[in-house]
């Protein structure tokens, strides 16, 4: 990795940095500047990645620091093999164990996530979606409510939505709008890119409780929001 962090300085006419990987939970990077030389910290999901890829992240990164316009197309190498299947299919399960905030168990204290995708799939999608995982996320309601991530298969709910006092519906509406992003792979999520388009969300309507269940999830939200304060 240090060779290609190498190649890109030297491309880029900027100071070679230090650069050694780290066991992040997700697929991330992080720099600081030490004694006058950055050093950065990559995440050890790249461990088996080829040259070229640790290649582009690095011209990725140091562009970022430098303020630099990176190029596309070398750019764009890391960030397709970052959401890929090659990727994720061998750090599957090195992911689901580091992820703290997941519990992949479907049954919660309230709730069964597969019931409900059950539920869900046979109604919209008319049965035909299968082999994911389902998870529960501890994370803050605040921050995202659910996430579908494709490289993986992996279909998560926030722990909020585990809960008698909210509607059902409410957890099925998510469902429906994680499993909308695995039948249009374009607006998935990878690494947390997100995109609802104009046609997403005309789907995204067709929910039989759209209306209600958008009302509580901003409830649900501002109530987090409140107690925060």
């Amino acid at each position: 990795m240090q060779k290609a962090f190498r190649e890109a300085s030297d491309e880029l006419g900027v100071p070679e940095p230090l650069a050694e990987f780290h066991s992040y939970s997700e697929l991330k990077h992080v720099w600081r500047k030490e004694r006058g030389r950055l050093r950065f910290g990559i995440s050890d999901y790249l461990d088996t990645a080829p040259n070229e890829v640790l290649r582009s992240l690095a011209h990725h990164l140091l562009c970022k620091v430098y303020g630099m316009k990176a190029d596309g197309d070398t750019e764009g190498r890391y960030l397709e093999y970052a959401g890929s299947k090659s990727l994720w299919e061998r750090k599957r399960a090195e992911y689901l164990q580091r992820a703290r905030t997941l519990s992949v168990k479907p049954q919660g204290e309230h709730r069964d996530l597969r019931t409900v995708f059950e539920y869900v799939n046979s109604f919209y999608f008319s049965g035909r979606l299968h082999d994911l995982t389902l998870a529960w996320s501890d994370e803050s309601p605040g921050q995202r409510l659910g996430f579908f991530f494709e490289p993986i298969g992996l279909l998560a709910v926030n722990k909020v939505l585990d809960s008698e006092r909210v509607p059902r519906y409410v957890l099925e509406f998510v469902v429906y709008h994680e499993l909308l992003h695995y039948v249009n792979p374009a607006n998935g999520a990878r690494l947390r890119r997100v995109h609802h388009t104009s046609e997403f969300k005309r789907q995204e309507r067709l929910f039989s409780h759209y209306d209600d269940s958008e009302r509580w999830l901003r409830t649900l939200v501002h109530e987090h929001r409140r107690k925060r304060r």
